[in-house]
């Protein structure tokens, strides 16, 4: 057995574990439990603002009302006006208001922290819904027709690490996610218990170090690389934060794994922590005479790095940001590692990496029992290419709770090698998709106003193509976003020519498509990017939305390759332009739940 057939098993076994915890009362699913597992006393999700707490709190709303849950309390605790916190100060001021709500009982209840604010500008089709509610099919997961979503993956990914470390608070984010094997039975469980501070260490090859946290453990030389368990617990020396491999070298930090005659260089990576109820006292007290934060407290960058049994002779001179303040807090405290010699990380923060990890990393896709096709039809897509239609390749697109209006209507592929997501979609027109494609709840079917042109219509390939309803102006309307895959939505010039899209400049955009650059830049705005670029119109329905915005990038592209036009348009009323970061702020959550409740309840006849 692979060593990923192996974390198959063990993460299929942990979300078994966790199903015991959760009732199905809808369905009257109620599991008899002759010994309940421990399980978190308290779940927190933060927000950015206040407006994605409220949009936060629906969902979790909905999902309890449909037995999603175990029988846990769960917060929403949005970030301070105008601060930017850091994972650090986020989960400082997390605890501080759990502290007004629980007070001394506090420190006897076992906490998963869950960082899931921001705008999500890298995958904006979660920047509304946010990316805690991003779907994973997980096949263990799944309840009822449901799909599972990043939020049931991490209340159960990290179950056996609530039964082994003692009241305190465990903090992870919401776009990562980690894979592994483990054995308690082997785990030296009094170190653990003991400790002030344990970290989960992954696997990772000298490249990926630079990246991220790369830890340093004691008596590295006769442990190596955890041997052959899958698990063992050994006492940190220093935490390098994106560290060159030159200094991982000179540190000590590569070491040299011996598998099946081979040997390669490894390091040990960083992803989530858990800090003792002992210990967030002392930051907190530290936080209380120090808030508002000034800048970004980082628990990564500022906390990790301060600890570590090298930094016991550490002097905060030695430092210039935060670590100068957090080092006497911390640099005495026990920090254990968890090595996880049998895991993965995986990130899914950007469009190329939802599409990356869902198509072409089976090991991914395996470990978690993910389920390829939720939609209504048995096989939605049709390999298009020549070299397909004798050697059949196998497709491993991704189509997650979308509805077929018929059976045969399967999306032709014309690449094998495409990456392609379609999820909460209705398609009621043949399509052919050119490339890399994410669809998202997207409706995609014939109305007065549009002619096709063609038989299929082609999505070009390389586009997100995303829908969502927003009141704006005391409308309800419907705007389709679609941006490059690949493209920077955070690059901000003064210029429209140094922005680009759709394979040209911004301003070129707004020139083949006929609007006026004040039109599409907000009054008073210093800079523009594609985030505040208003290039989307509303319109009534869902359906003229998308092909609007498919119109116009087909008219652009039109102009810039001389791609076929696949659709006429009759232009009727227009509304005002609006950018991705309007419909952040005019979403409209109520009908976009009711639409995925009406296309989960369609799906289920």
């Amino acid at each position: 057995m692979n060593m990923s057939d192996e974390i198959g098993n063990s993460m299929k076994e942990i979300f078994k574990a966790y199903k015991n915890l959760r009732r199905n009362s809808k369905s009257g699913e109620n599991l008899v439990i002759k010994e309940k597992p421990q399980y978190w006393d308290v779940v927190i999700l933060t927000t950015f603002d206040s407006a994605q707490r409220d949009s936060f709190e629906q969902q979790i709303a909905l999902k309890r009302q449909n037995g999603h849950f175990p029988d846990v309390p769960i917060h929403v605790i949005a970030d301070p006006v105008d601060q930017k916190l850091g994972v650090g100060g986020s989960t400082l001021h997390v605890l501080s208001e759990m502290t007004k709500i629980y007070g001394s009982e506090l420190h006897q209840k076992k906490l998963l922290i869950i960082h899931s604010g921001g705008s999500s500008q890298r995958l904006p089709s979660y920047s509304v819904i946010g990316k805690i509610f991003a779907p994973v099919p997980c096949q263990e997961l799944i309840v009822g027709m449901s799909i599972p979503q990043m939020l049931d993956l991490k209340l159960a990914m990290y179950l056996p690490f609530c039964q082994l470390l003692q009241p305190g608070v465990f903090v992870t984010c919401a776009d990562d996610i980690e894979t592994y094997c483990h054995d308690a039975e082997k785990l030296d469980i009094k170190t653990l218990q003991a400790a002030d501070v344990v970290a989960l260490a992954h696997p990772s090859d000298i490249q990926t170090g630079e990246g991220h946290g790369v830890y340093v453990f004691e008596d590295q030389d006769s442990g190596n690389m955890a041997g052959d368990d899958s698990s063992c617990v050994r006492q940190c020396a220093e935490v390098l934060q994106k560290p060159s491999e030159s200094t991982m070298r000179a540190k000590g930090a590569v070491l040299t794994k011996e598998d099946s005659g081979c040997s390669r260089e490894q390091v040990w990576s960083d992803s989530v922590f858990w800090l003792s109820a002992k210990l967030y006292d002392k930051l907190l007290k530290w936080y209380s005479n120090n808030t508002p934060l000034t800048s970004e407290l980082d628990a990564y960058a500022h906390f990790l790095p301060c600890l570590g049994s090298r930094m016991k002779n550490a002097k905060p001179s030695d430092f210039t940001d935060f670590r100068a303040e957090m080092l006497p807090l911390l640099q005495d405290c026990n920090f254990q590692l968890v090595l996880l010699s049998k895991s993965k990380f995986y990130h899914l923060g950007t469009m190329e990496e939802y599409l990356m990890h869902f198509n072409i990393l089976d090991e991914f896709c395996r470990e978690l029992g993910i389920v390829k096709n939720t939609s209504n039809i048995p096989k939605p897509f049709i390999g298009g290419s020549e070299s397909s239609s004798k050697d059949v390749s196998i497709h491993k697109e991704m189509t997650i709770e979308t509805y077929f209006s018929d059976a045969t209507l399967g999306i032709t592929v014309l690449q094998d090698n495409a990456q392609v997501v379609i999820e909460n979609c209705l398609i009621d027109v043949p399509l052919q998709i050119e490339g890399h494609t994410i669809i998202s709840n997207c409706t995609l079917k014939k109305c007065p106003s549009v002619r096709l042109l063609h038989d299929k219509v082609s999505l070009f390939q390389g586009f997100l193509y995303h829908t969502v309803p927003v009141t704006y102006e005391n409308q309800n309307l419907y705007v389709t976003i679609a941006f490059n895959v690949d493209c920077n939505m955070k690059k901000t010039s003064k210029n429209l020519s140094e922005i680009e899209l759709y394979g040209t400049t911004l301003s070129d955009v707004v020139c083949h498509l006929g609007y006026k650059s004040e039109d599409v830049i907000s009054k008073n705005a210093a800079v523009i990017s594609l985030w505040t670029a208003k290039i989307f119109m509303g319109k009534p329905t869902a359906a003229e939305s998308f092909w609007w915005t498919h119109y116009n990038v087909n008219l652009v592209l039109n102009k810039l390759q001389g791609t076929p036009k696949q659709t006429e348009l009759d232009v009727g009323n227009s509304t005002a332009l609006l950018s991705m970061y309007d419909i952040t702020l005019h979403k409209n959550l109520e009908i976009l739940l009711k639409d995925r409740e009406h296309l989960s309840s369609i799906l289920k006849e």
